[in-house]
């Protein structure tokens, strides 16, 4: 039996409509900046020279264009993160903390808006799954605790504590983001990833052989 071939129009159908997500959803984006995360579907549409109903059209509801912000966010934090693990130094776990923390301040920073967004789920988001910052954080865990265990063998030591150090040391910096986001006045970024590094670099640095 012939296998049916795919349809080239369907094809360029699906890729236009993948084209068209992406440009709405940079749209959005915009909008957040300029209106804050409390921002309407109305002014995304009027920032995106549309109307709603060509929203909805692509994304079904707010919570549908919602999981796709949060899809290009964390895209844009996750690389952002693995660009400080590659340039720390393995071998120095206190840098690693350092720079991991930092980098992910820094973006929390450059875009405040975007982040109080993302993590604040619709109420019509149906999706109890959809967790705007577990994704994010538990894929960070797994880059984090390779970098933590790759030390600890460099060093001689049971490399089997990485998975929970690594896991824990992203959700400490998360939590850590969240409050200094809310925080008024809001101290320095230096200062906070100073708290942190000398947390967890004083809790490590002593870690025995097992």
């Amino acid at each position: 039996m012939t296998e049916a071939r795919p349809d080239g129009r369907d094809t360029r159908w699906e890729a236009h409509r993948a084209q068209r997500r992406r440009e709405l959803v940079s749209h959005a984006l915009r909008a957040i900046r300029a209106h804050g995360a409390s921002v309407g579907m109305d002014e995304i549409a009027t920032r995106a020279g549309t109307s709603k109903t060509v929203v909805y059209r692509h994304f079904g509801d707010r919570a549908g264009l919602y999981a796709a912000v949060v899809d290009s966010v964390h895209d844009y934090i996750h690389a952002g993160l693995t660009a400080a693990l590659e340039q720390s130094v393995t071998g120095d776990l206190t840098a690693l903390i350092r720079d991991l923390s930092d980098a992910y301040l820094r973006l929390v920073e450059r875009d405040p808006e975007i982040y109080r967004f993302v993590l604040h789920r619709p109420p019509s988001a149906e999706d109890l799954t959809l967790d705007p910052a577990g994704a994010l954080t538990d894929r960070m865990g797994h880059h984090v605790a390779d970098a933590v265990a790759a030390n600890l063998v460099s060093r001689g030591l049971d490399p089997s504590p990485s998975i929970t150090w690594g896991h824990g040391l992203v959700g400490f910096i998360r939590a850590a983001a969240d409050q200094w986001m809310a925080s008024e006045p809001r101290p320095p970024r230096d200062t906070v990833v100073a708290d942190i590094t000398t947390l967890f670099s004083a809790a490590l640095s002593g870690v025995p052989a097992r």
